[in-house]
C-alpha cells in the first residue's frame, strides 16, 4: 500500500515539475516591408519559424525542429535571468521621419510575448529602439539560422528606450 502510495506521488510530482518548467516565447517581426512577417515560436522542446512573403500572399513553413538539451538549458536560463518584467506594453514612435510609407519603406514592428511560470509578459515597438528587447534578441539568436536572426540598425531608428 505504502509502495503504491509512493509511486503516485513520485507521478504528481513529476507532473508538477514539467508544468512548472514549461514556456514559450513567440516573437513576430515585419521586418520593416508591409505586409510582411517572420514569426518565432519557441516552447520547452521545438522551434517553429514561419513567415509571410510576396508581400503576404505566401505563407512559408521555414523550420521546424526539436531544441537540442543544450539550446532548451540556454532558454531556460536566459527567462530565469532576463528581466522580462521591465518590458513595456507598448514602445512607439510616429512616423514623421519616413518621407515615404510604402512595400519597402514601412515602419519595423516587432511583438514579443514571454510565457513563463505561469505569467505572460507581451510586448511591442513600433518604429522604436528598445535596449531590452535587442538585448533579449541578441542571446536568443544563437538557435537561429544566421538567415533569420532579428537584427536591428540601430541608426534607423529616432526614438531609443
Amino acid at each position: 500500500m505504502k509502495r503504491n502510495i509512493l509511486i503516485v506521488f513520485c507521478f504528481v510530482l513529476l507532473a508538477q515539475m514539467g508544468v512548472a518548467q514549461s514556456w514559450q516565447i513567440i516573437i513576430k517581426d515585419n521586418m520593416a516591408k508591409m505586409n510582411m512577417e517572420q514569426a518565432y515560436r519557441i516552447t520547452n522542446d521545438s522551434l517553429i519559424i514561419t513567415g509571410k512573403s510576396d508581400y503576404g500572399r505566401s505563407n512559408v513553413d521555414y523550420l521546424k525542429r526539436a531544441l537540442t538539451p543544450k539550446e532548451q538549458k540556454l532558454i531556460s536560463g536566459i527567462l530565469k535571468s532576463f528581466p522580462a518584467d521591465s518590458l513595456k506594453p507598448e514602445y512607439f514612435d510616429g512616423y514623421a521621419n519616413f518621407q515615404q510609407i510604402d512595400d519597402e519603406n514601412y515602419p519595423r514592428s516587432i511583438e514579443l510575448s514571454i510565457e513563463h511560470k505561469g505569467k505572460t509578459i507581451s510586448s511591442r515597438s513600433t518604429n522604436a529602439w528598445v535596449r531590452l528587447q535587442v538585448q533579449f534578441f541578441d542571446l536568443i539568436n544563437p538557435i537561429f539560422p544566421p538567415e533569420v536572426q532579428i537584427t536591428l540598425d540601430k541608426s534607423k531608428f529616432n526614438v531609443f528606450y
